[in-house]
C-alpha cells in the first residue's frame, strides 16, 4: 500500500513539474506594454476610371460637300476660330460657280442700269423724256444693287461654310472622317473638349448599404496623389454589379488631360486621431469577441473592447480602453491561454 502511495505522489510530482516548465515557457522579459496611441484610419474602396471633359463641342458640316484637307493633328490643342476642315468636290465647285456667275452678271446689269439712269436723267433736264420714266429706271437700279448684295452674301456665307472652325478652344478629338470623304449638312465631323472643365467617369464596388454622394476621393498618380470628390453617381449599377460615379477636383483639370486612364480609393469612412493599439495587442475568443490585457497593481487584467478601423498594423479601439493605460502589446495571446496572473505578479 505504501509502495502505490509512494509511486502516486511521485506522479502527480512529474505532472506539477511538467506544468510548471510549460508555464515558464513564457517569461515576463518577453510580455511588452504600451500606452495605446492616436492614428488616423479610413475605410476605402478602389476604384478604376478615365478623364473625361464636361463641356464639349461638335463641329458639325455645315453643307454638304467633300473633306478636301484637315487642319490640325487629332488629340491636339486649337483655339476658338482655329480652320479644323475644308469642304470642297465637284457639288461645292458648282455651287460657287453658280453664285460667281451670278453676282457678275449682276455687276454688269447694274453697269448698264446706272447708265439708263444717267442718260434718262439728262432727258429729263431736256424735257424729252418724262419723269415716271427716270423713276423707273432708278427702281430697277436699286431692285438689282439689292440683288447683288444678297447673292455676294450668299457666297460669302457659302465660302465660310467651307471652312469649318472650331468655336471653343480646347482639344480636338473623336474625328469620324477622313480626307476625301463626302459628308451631308449636319454630320458631325470632330469634337472640341474644354480641358479646363474635366472630370473622372470611375466604376466602384462598395459594400451593400453605403452612399457615395459627396465622399472624398484619391486619385493615385506615379509619385503623387490628386484629390477629388464624387460629384454624381449614376442610378443604375453596370452588368458587373459595379456603381458609375463622377469625380470633380481642381487637380484633374490642372493635371490629367481627356482620355488619361486613372485608378485610386473613394474614402467611405474617416476617423482622425483615433484611440489605437496594435493588432498583436488584440486577442479574440470563440465568439470572436475582442480582448486586451491591461497591467494593473493586481497583474493583468483582461478587458472586452469594441473595435472600428484598422490599417498599417494598428486597430481602433472605439470603448473599452482609456488613453494613458498600460496595454500588453507582445504575449497577450499567452496570457489570454494561460493563467500567468497566479505567477507572475507585477513587482510591488
Amino acid at each position: 500500500m505504501r509502495t502505490i502511495f509512494s509511486v502516486a505522489c511521485v506522479f502527480f510530482l512529474i505532472i506539477s513539474l511538467i506544468q510548471f516548465v510549460e508555464a515558464a515557457k513564457v517569461e515576463p522579459s518577453l510580455i511588452k506594454v504600451s500606452t495605446p496611441v492616436r492614428r488616423d484610419f479610413r475605410r476605402t474602396v478602389p476604384f478604376v476610371g478615365k478623364v473625361f471633359s464636361k463641356k464639349s463641342v461638335r463641329i458639325t458640316a455645315l453643307t454638304p460637300g467633300r473633306i478636301v484637307s484637315i487642319g490640325v493633328p487629332d488629340e491636339s490643342r486649337v483655339r476658338a476660330g482655329e480652320v479644323l476642315f475644308v469642304l470642297g468636290g465637284p457639288e461645292v465647285k458648282r455651287r460657287l460657280a453658280t453664285l460667281r456667275s451670278q453676282v457678275a452678271v449682276l455687276e454688269k446689269e447694274i453697269s448698264l442700269a446706272e447708265e439708263a439712269v444717267r442718260l434718262k436723267r439728262e432727258g429729263v433736264k431736256a424735257k424729252i423724256i418724262p419723269y415716271g420714266e427716270l423713276l423707273n429706271a432708278e427702281k430697277h437700279l436699286l431692285q438689282l444693287k439689292n440683288e447683288l448684295v444678297a447673292r455676294k452674301n450668299e457666297l460669302y456665307l457659302f465660302e465660310t461654310r467651307l471652312r469649318i472652325r472650331a468655336s471653343i478652344s480646347g482639344i480636338f478629338t473623336r474625328r469620324r472622317v477622313s480626307i476625301g470623304q463626302r459628308v451631308e449638312k449636319g454630320a458631325v465631323l470632330a469634337e472640341v473638349l474644354d480641358p479646363k472643365a474635366l472630370w473622372v467617369k470611375a466604376i466602384v464596388f462598395p459594400p451593400e448599404g453605403v452612399s457615395l454622394s459627396g465622399k472624398p476621393a484619391l486619385i493615385q498618380l506615379p509619385g503623387r496623389t490628386l484629390s477629388a470628390r464624387v460629384a454624381r453617381v449614376a442610378p443604375e449599377r453596370t452588368p458587373a454589379g459595379g456603381i458609375t460615379v463622377f469625380l470633380e477636383g481642381r487637380d484633374i483639370s490642372r493635371s490629367l488631360a481627356p482620355g488619361e486612364p486613372v485608378r485610386g480609393v473613394v474614402i467611405l469612412e474617416e476617423h482622425r486621431k483615433a484611440l489605437a493599439v496594435p493588432e498583436e495587442a488584440l486577442v479574440y475568443d470563440e465568439a470572436e469577441r475582442a480582448y486586451v490585457f491591461v497591467k494593473s497593481e493586481k497583474g493583468f487584467e483582461k478587458r472586452m473592447v469594441k473595435t472600428g478601423l484598422s490599417g498599417d498594423g494598428f486597430v481602433e479601439v472605439v470603448s473599452g480602453l482609456r488613453e494613458g493605460e498600460k496595454v500588453v502589446i507582445k504575449g497577450a495571446y499567452e496570457l489570454f491561454y494561460r493563467d500567468f496572473s497566479r505567477i507572475y505578479r507585477v513587482p510591488d
